[in-house]
């Protein structure tokens, strides 16, 4: 009787994990590798809640500890954390399950909160100097610019209260931000992104000339200043160029430079592709260009369609003779593979199907991020090798094949990329000279 509360508490527990559970199964990233190759993925709830108590305590020593200013900053934070939760249900649906984005959102507001404090710390570190462009920058290549341009405003106007409400620093914050945002979204190379910090040096310098007449500043301390804006545009570079491979990683995110390095084809698995497997090589171009048309018609990203399907059969290179595209010697297109005329059907639909789980390992032993394995098994689905199916079917040999024999593994496309990606493979597949027993 004594241990009542136990059993209560118990009930409790299990309560919350199966919620735990339900919230982890919903989570589209649920099976993607990071840095730390982190199993247990925390409810997006928990990871909000979280980063908004981490930047109240952030934001508590400027402030003060008086019991008005600790309420107004609690519920100025919980006002901020209820604005983004509702703006990304409704704006952003694809982030709200996303554990790992909300968390990354989250340390992007606090990054950016760090640096202004940082800065403040050395008095003679100039407010038209604070780098809050870094942020824009990384949450434009890492989520989403609209998500940057919201975070940016809301920067801004932490950097104005902590410069003891100064709209000098909120309007130089602003447009800095602005300009890096909107410079950043074209990034393709890591050279491009000094062209973006040069964007936020002039367009900040515009702003604090614009300043100075306004304020009526004399030339020299003009010209001071114009220095530090020089700073905040190198710093918006160099600590976007540190932060940016680290995040990559932890979060399992992908920028268009990470794709354009992994698209290029010197790199070691696809110079195999080219050299041991050239007829799936050549359906590759004609999969990727046709995925990349139709992802720019729908406004996916085309470059991550692209990239994806150069990647999609790197399982052939295993057993390259066992698709049509590589059989060269094979000159009736209605004649049957050579390779398969020795297998039973259920063998043959096993070797085809063997492409993918070989090429998720080829991949992962290549290092290729994981947005872009995910074309390997989500390009075919669950589909049925129909081919095979009916061959067992038609020979009678097997008694009544189950269909799930025959089908491939998945999982269904998760994205608009991927799907994408198997209409295209599909399209491709169909031409005419292509026999559907080994064009998979």
């Amino acid at each position: 009787m004594g241990k009542w509360w136990l059993n209560g508490l118990k009930r409790t527990l299990q309560s919350m994990l199966d919620w735990v559970n339900r919230i982890q199964s919903k989570s589209p990233r649920r099976g993607a590798s990071s840095l730390l190759a982190r199993q247990v993925h925390i409810p997006t709830p928990i990871v909000a809640v979280g980063s908004a108590v981490v930047l109240f305590m952030l934001l508590l020593p400027q402030v003060g500890f008086a019991l008005p200013r600790v309420l107004a900053l609690a519920g100025l934070i919980a006002v901020l954390t209820l604005f983004f939760v509702i703006y990304i249900r409704i704006d952003l649906p694809q982030f709200v399950n996303d554990d790992e984005a909300v968390f990354l959102i989250g340390l992007c507001m606090i990054l950016g909160v760090g640096f202004i404090e940082l800065c403040q710390r050395f008095p003679q570190f100039s407010q038209y100097g604070v780098p809050v462009g870094i942020i824009a920058i990384l949450v434009t290549l890492l989520l989403h610019i609209r998500l940057a341009f919201l975070i940016s405003v809301m920067l801004s106007l932490f950097c104005g209260v902590m410069y003891n409400f100064s709209f000098n620093a909120v309007f130089i914050a602003f447009f800095s931000s602005m300009a890096a945002m909107l410079a950043s979204r074209n990034v393709r190379h890591r050279s491009d992104m000094v062209r973006a910090g040069f964007h936020v040096v002039w367009v900040t310098s515009l702003c604090l000339y614009g300043l100075s007449l306004f304020h009526l500043w004399s030339p020299t301390l003009t010209w001071h200043r114009l220095c530090w804006v020089g700073i905040n545009g190198a710093l918006c570079v160099i600590v976007s160029l540190a932060l940016l491979p680290v995040l990559e990683s932890f979060f399992s995110r992908i920028t268009p430079i990470t794709l354009l390095e992994v698209g290029d084809f010197n790199r070691p698995l696809l110079r195999r592709l080219m050299m041991e497997a050239p007829g799936t090589y050549h359906h590759t171009l004609l999969v990727s260009a046709l995925a990349e048309q139709a992802a720019e018609a729908i406004g996916a990203n085309s470059l991550l369609c692209r990239v994806g399907m150069y990647y999609h059969d790197v399982g052939k290179l295993e057993h390259p003779e066992y698709f049509i595209e590589n059989q060269t010697m094979r000159r009736n297109p209605k004649d049957k593979a050579e390779h398969h005329d020795k297998l039973n059907p259920s063998i043959s639909s096993l070797v085809i199907m063997s492409h993918v789980k070989d090429g998720v390992a080829l991949a992962r032993s290549y290092k290729v991020p994981e947005e872009v394995i995910r074309f390997i098994p989500e390009h075919h689905g669950t589909s049925l090798i129909k081919y095979f199916y009916m061959q067992a079917l038609e020979q009678g040999d097997e008694e009544s094949p189950s269909a799930d024999s025959y089908r491939y593994p998945g999982p269904r496309p998760h994205s608009k990329e991927t799907v994408i990606g198997m209409l295209a493979d599909s399209v491709e597949a169909a031409t005419p000279w292509k026999s559907p027993a080994t064009s998979a």
